[in-house]
């Protein structure tokens, strides 16, 4: 008997059940209901594998670069898990994964369409997913949810994150359109590398309320000219996290800055975190939010410990506390 829920499906017999699902892709996909062993090769559907509290299931750590490393330091467990990969986009040991013998591997759907061919002629399925809007991440946590038959935990998890941004709302809702701060969001070649309006961060912008520069610029970071930025004069300027190049001090330091309003009142932040993007979509991307929209109106977040917000979600979707593993605002 076959059963459609929503993008999923399962069929049940007496030899397995499995699991039939639309990928975000568009990709039909049939796996095992109850499987054991997992990958993910790319940072975003490991933390949501984390967020989901599956991670025991996970026979390679699939996070990466400074979260991996940070981790690391404070869970043994997690220090000792193999690595296929040191940086998520970097090379992937096909060989070294292969041998783990994971029953499926989650993939972002810019995966290279090859490789993805390559891990199922080795007996791995591949569900792509992708979250490239708030909404879009949480379609890709409501599928992994299904996938990993723990559909209660990804509600849950959504229902956290809303919260947050509830919380956002509340107090920024009412803010008029002439009182909202003008930001540039720079991206981790220059501060000429801007983010444009198909990008998330233009769609945490917006939810902080801000507004982006950037939002009528098309594709993925684009390049703009130094007398382009002189005329938008941004209120705030955000310096992407983790991949950028230079600094505060850079921007500050810069005698082609000082006609910007933003370099005039020193209002040029790097965009946390120090242990992993808030840039990015779930799970920490709710804390971006939350972050950019304290940063930009301080006033009207009185009473609100970005801090402790941020411990208590790290407690709950990591297994550690911010703090704990080396984050700091």
């Amino acid at each position: 008997m076959l059963m459609a829920l929503g993008g999923c499906s399962y069929r049940a017999s007496q030899e397995n059940e499995v699991v039939i699902i639309t990928d975000q892709l568009g990709r039909t996909v049939t796996v095992p209901m109850h499987m054991t062993r997992i990958s993910a090769l790319h940072h975003f559907g490991g933390k949501i594998v984390f967020a989901l509290g599956q991670q025991s299931r996970l026979v390679e750590q699939s996070l990466y670069g400074k979260e991996a490393q940070a981790l690391a330091k404070v869970d043994p467990g997690f220090a000792a898990m193999p690595k296929t990969q040191e940086q998520a986009g970097h090379a992937i040991n096909y060989e070294s994964l292969i041998a783990l013998r994971p029953q499926c591997a989650f993939v972002y759907a810019s995966f290279n369409r090859s490789e993805m061919r390559q891990l199922e002629d080795a007996g791995i399925k591949v569900i792509a997913v992708k979250g490239e809007t708030i909404e879009e991440s949480f379609e890709a946590v409501r599928l992994m949810a299904r996938v990993l038959n723990c559909e209660k935990n990804g509600e849950d998890y959504i229902a956290d994150c809303r919260r947050l941004l509830s919380l956002v709302q509340d107090r920024i809702g009412n803010l008029p359109a002439n009182k909202r701060l003008r930001v540039v969001f720079a991206g981790p070649k220059s501060v000429y590398t801007i983010a444009t309006g198909e990008m998330l961060q233009s769609q945490m912008l917006e939810r902080a309320g801000a507004i982006n520069m950037g939002a009528s610029l098309k594709g993925f970071w684009s390049d703009v000219s130094p007398e382009q930025l002189a005329a938008w004069n941004p209120d705030v300027i955000f310096i992407g996290s983790s991949l950028a190049s230079y600094g505060v001090q850079e921007v500050l330091g810069n005698s082609q800055f000082k006609v910007l309003k933003a370099v005039q009142t020193r209002k040029v932040y790097v965009f946390p975190s120090n242990i992993g993007w808030w840039d990015y979509p779930a799970p920490q991307c709710v804390l971006g939010v939350l972050w950019t929209a304290k940063t930009l109106y301080p006033e009207q977040f009185k009473g609100v410990d970005v801090l402790k917000i941020a411990d208590e979600h790290y407690a709950r979707y990591v297994g550690h506390t911010f703090t704990s593993m080396g984050g700091r605002l």
